[in-house]
This record gives C-alpha cells, structure tokens and sequence, in this order.
C-alpha cells in the first residue's frame, strides 16, 4: 500500500473517531507511518484531507445501494427476508463493515458541523429511502400492504438497520447474538405487527 492510501486510510480512522476538529495532521501521519510533511506534501492541507476521504470512500455506500432495489412482481415477504439477508451478509464482510462504520461515524459526526458532509449523508440516505419507497407505493397499490405512506414505511426500515449497525459498532459484537435471527425479528414485526387480531389467540 503506498503512502497516499495509507493517509486516506489513517485520516478515515482518525476523523471518525476525533472528528473533524480534534483529529489533527501529526495524529494522522502518525497512525499512517508517514512524516508529516509528507502528508502537507500530497493534500496540502487537512480540509483538502476531509474531502479526499468523503470522495474516495463514498462508493462504499454505492456499493449497498443495489440491495434496496428490490423486484416488485416477487413476493413481498420472501423479497423482504431475502433484503436482510443480503443486510447480514454485507454487515459481517469485515473489511467493507469496518470502513463503511468508520466512514458513517465520520458522516454523523461531522455533519452537525459541516454543510458539505451532511449534504453527502442526505444524498445516500434518500437514495436509499427512495428505491424502498417506490417499492412499498407499488405494493400499496397492488393491494398487497395497508394504506400507510410508503416513505414511512422505507425510512422505519432503513432507520432499524442503520441504528442497529451502529449500535453493534460501538458495543460490539455481543450486542447482537445472532443478527440474522435480530433481522428476521424485526421482519415479522414490521410485516405482521405486535398487536393479536381480535379473533386470533394469544401466541398465534
């Protein structure tokens, strides 16, 4: 890995741990084993440093976004499993799970400060909001899910995994005991509700 990558990837641990303000130039030439005047030599500066990190990690979110274009003609509960399966699986390749949650830390932490970064963590989140409720508005319409707003419905379900994600990052894995089990949980819940039916028994 040369030195540049090395910088790229020291800044991204630093900023999402620091932030912005508390990272300085010498912490992250120091986790990157390089000189300082090395990393001044290739971004000039540490704000040039933030946004070369916002550039080159961003396809990371890209990378997720096909998993929320699901197929409207399959059926509903098996394209749903199958979507938090694919969460699972995305979640537990180490080296993508780990940068992505350092680059997510960085985007929440940063984001109350600078309008450029939030702006960055709007764009991917709607994305994402976007491709889920286009597919629950087509199921409404279908006759296949309640009358309720589409976009609701997309942002509960982002807003769990994305929480959940985080949530394992900081308290580690034993958190989460299984995820998949977590995941399919919350499937039945969000699908069927916790309510009984009138007319149904307790434990049905």
């Amino acid at each position: 890995m040369n030195a540049e990558q090395r910088i790229l990837n020291a800044a991204l641990k630093v900023f999402a741990s620091e932030g912005y303000t508390g990272a300085t130039t010498r912490r992250i030439a120091k986790e990157a084993n390089v000189a300082e005047v090395t990393l001044f030599r290739k971004f000039q500066s540490k704000e040039n440093l933030l946004i070369e990190v916002l550039i080159k990690n961003r396809a990371s979110f890209s990378a997720l976004d096909p998993l929320f274009i699901i197929k409207k003609d399959a059926d509903m509960m098996t394209s749903l499993h199958a979507l938090v399966q694919s969460i699972a699986h995305s979640m537990k390749e180490k080296e993508l799970n780990g940068k992505y949650r350092l680059f997510m830390f960085m985007l929440l932490e940063e984001g109350k400060r600078r309008s450029e970064v939030a702006e960055i963590l709007f764009s991917v989140y709607q994305m994402n909001v976007a491709h889920l409720s286009e597919y629950f508005e087509f199921q409404r319409k279908d006759g296949k899910m309640r009358n309720v707003d589409p976009r609701s419905a997309a942002l509960t379900h982002i807003s769990h995994f994305a929480h959940i994600y985080l949530l394992n990052g900081i308290l580690g894995e034993k958190f989460l005991c299984d995820m998949e089990a977590e995941f399919e949980g919350f499937i039945d819940i969000f699908a069927n509700g916790i309510l009984i039916e009138k007319d149904a028994k307790p434990g049905e």
